[in-house]
């Protein structure tokens, strides 16, 4: 079994493997990997991971050679090395073919590492006492030199240790250093083998090993958003690359402290859903799992202490429960408050070079005194004038329409919002509406391009339809999405560094947008 534990945005990941056993006195237990440093982009297809690892052996006799063979899943090599089904006679390790002459090379393992000599040390090691064992990390690999083995010589501060508890072995590694061939941040999964050996022979057979032992990274990824619909809605999308049909449910928690990280003791679990079975493409059931616009139980979905949060989407593995995968976050939405009036429309849209024309529409109004208009240039909210309503008394039951010229030649965005005010004296705040800086062309507009911190902002001016956005990686991956969007301005947040294409469908007009940003860092 194994478990993962991943944090998207610190880029931290926690496995746990128990009782994976060959045909012979071998075990390989607890695994623990958590990332050392931030994943580093080294090209469009490759990505650098630092990270601190521990792992227990338990064997009855002991080993005195003991090596790691790590692949990208889709990189196994087939055939395999070792046939682990049935008995395990002694057998040839694996070679270049499936090793690589390099710790960078494509198709082959990413991983290669052993110790030599462990049965020297472990036969007379005081159970409870940690020793540092990095000098007996290999740095050749017996049966085929030119295997390059990941060590303290090429990957900096590298360091191993040991500690006996009867027949178990706790391994405990810092710092190591690999290159994956795929893009950083993108669903992993990783297939090992290990293998040991009590021989003396300079090359010196497999006596006993274990394979294919499954673990997987940002994996299932969990998107979704939360429109502004009372009672709220939200849809969310669970994809895996686990080739192995998995019962799972999904778990949505309100993000009380607004922290993006699940806390069961703030957060409030609202909801369970039934058992999924999801696995990756040519398995007998889809890829992937969506939801649909669909509501959070009362009072989540209606309650004035919840509406206004992110969820938080994690996956429970139904046959595994120690398992565990990614936290989806599903941004809160954004001008949802209650209103005392009900806004048919509300546009902002720059006539000229010096002017913004404003007009909004309420269906209804409830002892409404008037509208306070305020606008936002460079971070600042400025008000403007006082638009005093036009219901009788403050109440309507028609549509009302108003409309505001306001003289503005910002060459920057703008951005404007609608105070109203009640008779009483209390106020509410409408949607927020961007319009682009004199002399900005197109009516569509992102910034900022290059984004230095992985959030951008896309204004859609002009006519509020429905839109659907979609954010596109290099590879042309969907990495965000959201459908029947319909206001005029989004931001887009946790982008890794990288080349995006976001794309704008009007769904009233067919009319598509295409606009390309960079992201340099996060």
């Amino acid at each position: 079994m194994k478990k993962i534990l991943l944090s998207i945005s610190s880029f931290i990941f926690l496995g746990l493997i128990t009782e994976i056993k060959a045909q012979c006195d071998l075990q390989f237990n607890n695994l623990q990997v958590v990332a050392a440093a931030p994943p580093v982009p080294v090209s469009p297809t490759s990505c650098q991971v630092v990270f601190n690892a521990s792992f227990d052996i338990i064997t009855n006799s002991g080993f005195k050679s003991l090596f790691f063979h790590s692949w990208r899943m889709d990189d196994y090599p087939d055939p395999p090395i070792f046939n682990c089904g049935g008995n395990t006679p002694a057998v040839d390790p694996g070679t270049a073919a499936q090793l690589g002459t390099s710790r960078n090379q494509p198709g082959v393992s990413f991983l290669d590492f052993g110790f030599i000599g462990l049965k020297d040390i472990t036969d007379t090691l005081t159970e409870g006492v940690t020793i540092n064992v990095t000098s007996m990390l290999a740095t050749e690999y017996p049966h085929d030199p030119t295997v390059e083995l990941t060590n303290s010589s090429n990957s900096p501060g590298m360091t191993a240790s040991l500690t006996k508890d009867g027949d178990t072995l706790h391994f405990v590694l810092t710092n190591v250093t690999v290159l994956i061939n795929q893009t950083c941040g993108t669903p992993l999964g990783v297939l090992t083998d290990i293998w040991g050996s009590n021989a003396n022979a300079p090359d010196f057979k497999a006596q006993c090993y274990v394979c294919r032992q499954a673990i997987f990274f940002l994996d299932p990824r969990i998107t979704g958003f939360i429109n502004c619909n009372l009672p709220r809605q939200y849809a969310i999308s669970i994809v895996t690359i686990d080739p192995v049909v998995q019962d799972i449910q999904y778990l949505v928690y309100v993000d009380m402290n607004g922290n993006g990280q699940i806390n069961p003791g703030t957060d409030s679990l609202a909801f369970i859903s039934d058992t999924i079975s999801i696995s990756a493409v040519g398995g007998p059931t889809p890829d992937s799992y969506s939801s649909g616009l669909v509501s959070l139980p009362a009072p989540y979905s209606t309650g004035a202490l919840y509406i206004n949060k992110s969820y938080l989407v994690t996956v429970r593995y139904v046959n595994d429960p120690n398992r565990r995968s990614t936290v989806g976050v599903l941004a809160a939405p954004q001008g949802c408050a209650p209103l005392p009036a009900t806004f048919k429309s509300f546009t902002a849209n720059r006539i000229n070079r010096s002017n913004v024309a404003l007009k909004w529409e309420t269906l209804t109004e409830e002892n409404v005194a008037g509208f306070a208009v305020e606008r936002n240039i460079n971070g600042r909210w400025e008000f403007i004038t006082f638009v005093p309503s036009q219901a009788l008394n403050g109440i309507s039951n028609s549509v009302l329409a108003y409309q505001l010229s306001d003289p503005n030649s910002n060459k920057g965005i703008s951005q404007y919002r609608i105070r109203q005010q009640d008779l009483i004296g209390t106020a509410k705040l409408s949607d927020i509406r961007s319009v682009r800086g004199e002399g900005q062309r197109g009516t569509t507009i992102v910034y900022p391009n290059p984004s230095p911190d992985g959030k951008v902002n896309v204004i859609f001016e002009g006519d509020l339809g429905k839109r659907n956005i979609t954010v596109q990686d290099m590879s042309g991956r969907i990495i965000k999405q959201w459908n029947n969007y319909t206001n005029n301005n989004i931001q887009i947040e946790n982008l890794a560094p990288g080349f995006y294409t976001i794309r704008v469908l009007n769904i009233e007009t067919g009319s598509q947008v295409v606009e390309k940003v960079v992201v340099n860092n996060r």
